[in-house]
């Protein structure tokens, strides 16, 4: 011939098109076609032209191939009974075989669900409310610093002003809270007070009482089902009285059940708003300049589900604020009510919250691990398609199509997932409560819940089917000539796809194993970082109850005890500072202040105590007695102010209506999670209290926090002692990261052990093969170890394939993730080497029992039949 040969892949899709044909008259067609092309377009545009003259071809190929054979497509009873019985007597048979590809299968398949299930979970958050699409949370933005809540007067002035909003609802911050009923006192933290529309708004059902006038009565309180348990014994606690903080008497108006697991309110109790404005001045005047409550809007439905219609809403409420005489620049949002939990990265908002980037991780998490385990069975099954080879061309001579021989195939796949999916389950029930703990999640798998019934079927079907695609089609193209001639050697045939599959199980296996690293390296990074102060041996007593009002007497009590000697008195503890304000002027503004100033009350022994450092000027002091109205400010504020070390002690600061004097800049320390970025702070002389911080020395906090329950007991008898290490709360800030570390742990340990499932099975299959090789080798003189080596040479290439592409993902996906904190670790090449090490350590150790085993193998054994 005078062309070229056409590409292998179109004389392979050609053949399998038209079997009837020989190879040699494919070939012949397929070489006319380019020969033609050639001639009528010339060298550069042949292959293309080919390529669609290929395609052009098909047609008549199908159609020929239909009308000549015309295969029934349909089983009867007798061949799907017949299919049923060899796949199980194949199960029975090759044991080993077996048992590799559903324990693979089966681990990918609970790994799947359970993460399944996590997914489930986070993406059903307050979609239970009855009107869910048409609920929306009004957040707002001043520049950077981006805030969960608006001021007091919003919701009201805002429903009367725009129709499009049929009503608002607000919610106060959490407040913890001293309940007692009889000999019972127990500080509830999980309490905020809510408008009277609160359960016309919100679908949270009630048990008992009156859903319209439950929340109207100043003195009235709704508590959970789970609550009314603890005090009473029983559910049934309507008209019983409950006392609040030693000071005053409410009366159980109704009973809500417990709050769902999968809402982003949680709660124990809930106080009528009213009862807050007896004493709460932004409800009492409707203030639109202090930003203290969560506001729920209720859209109608043609705005709620048209984005342009909810701009033009946000675009009229800010013209009413500013109306309202606010000259703040502020961004409102609208916040879709099933979008809080996932997508709320606000300041000052509830506790609790998920993060839409970890379900994203995990999703592909799992999607990976089932093709693992797919490409595990796949692996196996061509590898072992030589056995099989026979079969396949004796079922075509006595008149199989191919279609039949893939249904057959296909339906040992299925038999092989359905088969796993049972284990699965039961693997499933066996983790759950583990991973309960992992997630802290109240996950649950049940059985009779049709929805989910469907699911596990979906995902035994779709991996049956995945995993028994390409094996069925490789196995049905046998030509049985070849086959039953003993001419047709299929171990390499497929070796291509199989090297394939192998690289592309140690890729995810890498990437999960950078994955964990990385989320450890930066949880480590967290803890070591110098946060600007030394958080060790710091411990809290809340000034709760009568504690507020002994101050002197409290900080006398705990300066003569050597325990409690070096204390502090803050207004709030640095883990998540709440409170902040643009009102501030300083010598020099030229403009009028946008930046969000965030302060702490503190005492004249926080320096010492916080061992923070002061840069410029000096702390507060007791000799010095103007110091209730002078400041200090961090460094952040420094350079907002456009002030320097040496010249901002001693300039004017007026904060909120109080103008003073800066004292002193400290250096800059983190009061907030390391998530977001250094904010300008501002420090005053705290003359109300809030926390006692006391500083423990090694090895005594045990005696100190004694000594507090003591001074506790003298001065506030009637609230019980509660304290805390502000090393852990800081550590609880980072909550959610170091439940994705632990998640990517346990996936990737997984992710690994299947991988080397199908490794254990492909090089047992591999030794085999190469039996009489290795036992001739040894005859002429090989060693265990080259012989070793010779079996694991060809894996680690794979394994080395598999690092380079694994590499630059993971070093992209990672540095993606960082990207969500503002002071981050650094991504090193050791991070992703350790990991490539650890992956090639595991893999040499699985295929090194088969590989030694062959090489120890009797060469007399392995040469007897030749």
């Amino acid at each position: 011939m005078n062309t070229p040969l056409p590409p292998r892949w179109a004389k392979m899709l050609l053949r399998w098109l038209h079997p009837e044909n020989t190879i040699e008259e494919v070939e012949g067609d397929l070489d006319e076609l380019y020969a033609y092309s050639y001639q009528r377009f010339g060298k550069g545009k042949a292959l293309l032209r080919y390529l669609l003259n290929v395609v052009s071809v098909l047609p008549p190929f199908v159609r020929r191939r239909k009308t000549k054979y015309e295969p029934s497509l349909s089983l009867s009873p007798d061949m799907l009974k017949n299919y049923f019985k060899i796949a199980w007597r194949n199960i029975v048979r090759q044991k080993a075989y077996s048992i590799l590809n559903i324990a693979g299968l089966s681990i990918g398949m609970a790994c799947s669900i359970l993460i399944l299930l996590w997914v489930q979970n986070e993406l059903s958050y307050d979609r239970f409310h009855a009107r869910a699409s048409q609920l929306f949370r009004l957040t707002c933005s001043a520049g950077d610093f981006k805030t969960a809540v608006s001021a007091a007067g919003m919701a009201g002035g805002l429903q009367a002003q725009l129709p499009q909003i049929k009503s608002g609802v607000r919610i106060s911050k959490l407040n913890p809270m001293l309940f007692e009923v009889g000999e019972k006192k127990v500080e509830e933290k999980r309490v905020f007070y809510a408008d009277s529309n609160f359960l016309e708004v919100f679908s949270f059902p009630l048990l008992a009482g009156n859903a319209a006038t439950a929340l109207k009565d100043p003195g009235a309180i709704l508590i959970t089902e789970e609550t009314a348990k603890k005090y009473y014994g029983t559910s049934d606690a309507v008209g019983k009285t409950i006392r609040i903080n030693n000071n005053e008497n409410f009366t159980i108006a109704g009973i809500l059940a417990n709050s769902p697991s999968n809402s982003h309110l949680q709660f124990d109790a809930i106080i009528p708003m009213k009862t807050m404005a007896k004493w709460n001045s932004d409800l009492q005047n409707d203030t639109w300049n202090n930003f203290n409550f969560y506001t729920y809007l209720e859209l109608d439905p043609k705005t709620a589900a048209s984005v342009p219609a909810q701009q033009k809403v946000l675009l009229q409420i800010a013209n009413v604020f500013k109306a309202r005489g606010q000259d703040i620049k502020l961004d409102f949002q609208l916040q879709p009510l099933t979008d809080i939990h996932l997508h709320s990265n606000l300041q000052i908002d509830l506790p609790g919250h998920g993060n839409i980037q970890y379900v994203n991780i995990f999703l592909i998490v799992a999607i990976f691990i089932l093709v693992v385990a797919c490409i595990n069975f796949m692996n196996l099954s061509t590898a072992r398609s030589e056995r099989r080879a026979k079969e396949v061309g004796l079922r075509k001579v006595v008149g199989a199509n191919r279609y039949q021989l893939v249904y057959q195939f296909l339906g040992e796949s299925l038999i092989f997932s359905f088969l796993s999916l049972v284990i699965a389950v039961g693997i499933v029930y066996m983790l759950l409560p583990v991973f309960r703990m992992l997630t802290e999640k109240t996950l649950a798998i049940n059985l009779l819940d049709g929805k989910l019934l469907l699911s596990l079927i979906a995902i035994a079907v779709l991996t049956g089917l995945l995993s028994g695609s390409y094996p069925a089609l490789f196995l049905s193209g046998f030509a049985p000539v070849k086959v039953l001639k003993g001419k047709m050697r299929v171990a390499g045939g497929n070796l291509l796809f199989r090297n394939a599959l192998v690289v592309t199980q140690f890729v995810v296996a890498i990437v999960l194993l950078v994955g964990t690293a990385v989320v450890y390296k930066q949880l480590d990074f967290i803890k070591k970082r110098n946060l600007g102060f030394d958080k060790s041996n710091l411990l809290y007593l809340p000034m709760t109850g009568e504690l507020g009002g002994k101050q002197q007497a409290l900080k006398a009590s705990l300066a003569q005890n050597p325990l409690t000697e070096n204390f502090t008195v803050i207004s709030g503890l640095p883990t998540n500072h709440e409170s902040g304000t643009i009102d501030v002027i300083w010598d020099g503004q030229t403009t009028k202040n946008q930046v969000v100033f965030p302060s702490f009350d503190v005492d004249e022994n926080f320096v010492k105590v916080f061992k923070s450092q002061v840069l410029a000027g000096r702390g507060f002091d007791k000799a010095f007695s103007g110091d209730s109205s002078s400041y200090m400010i961090n460094e952040k504020a420094m350079q907002i102010m456009g002030m320097n070390l040496e010249n901002a002690v001693g300039k004017s600061l007026t904060f909120g209506e109080t103008k003073g004097t800066i004292i002193g800049v400290v250096k800059d320390f983190h009061f907030k999670s390391l998530q977001y970025a250094m904010e300008p702070l501002v420090l005053r002389l705290n003359k109300w209290g809030g926390v006692v911080l006391v500083r423990t020395t090694a090895g005594s906090n045990e005696q100190a926090i004694k000594a507090l329950g003591r001074i506790n007991q003298q001065l506030n008898p009637a609230f019980p002692f509660t304290f805390g290490f502000l090393d852990k709360d800081l550590d609880n800030l980072y909550r959610s990261e170091q439940q994705m570390g632990s998640i990517f742990n346990l996936f990737a340990g997984l992710a690994i052990f299947i991988s080397c499932l199908g490794l254990y099975g492909l090089s047992a299959f591999m030794a085999e093969q190469r039996t009489k090789e290795i036992g001739v080798r040894k005859v002429l003189g090989a060693s265990v170890a080259g012989v070793v080596g010779l079996l694991s040479q060809d894996f680690l290439k794979l394994i080395l394939i598999a690092i380079i592409i694994a590499s630059p993902i993971a070093w992209y996906a990672m540095n993606k993730w960082l990207q969500g904190f503002a002071y981050q670790t650094t991504l090193e090449w050791w991070v992703i080497a350790l990991a490539a090490i650890l992956a090639t350590g595991i893999a040499l150790f699985t295929i090194s029992f088969q590989s030694i085993k062959a090489a120890l193998m009797d060469p007399v054994k392995s040469l007897r039949s030749e």
